[in-house]
């Protein structure tokens, strides 16, 4: 909730960042930031594109949750 308190205070200073692949975008850092963000309706996000390897994402492969 700190989180979500400073957001509502100060918007976003810290861009999320995402990679795009096949079209669609999905974010590597700053997923807490952009839930918070949703639940108090920012529609203006500040976004970074980046490429892989990122923080912990190495591959594509990386980037689709699978719990098989």
């Amino acid at each position: 909730m700190k989180l979500k308190a400073d957001i509502k205070l100060n918007g976003i200073q810290e861009p999320i960042k995402f990679v795009e692949h096949n079209g669609k975008r999905f974010v590597v850092d700053g997923h807490h930031r952009l839930r918070a963000a949703k639940e108090l309706g920012i529609e203006n996000v500040p976004a970074q594109q980046v490429k892989l390897p990122y923080a912990g994402y190495k591959t594509v492969s990386d980037l689709i949750y699978s719990p098989y």
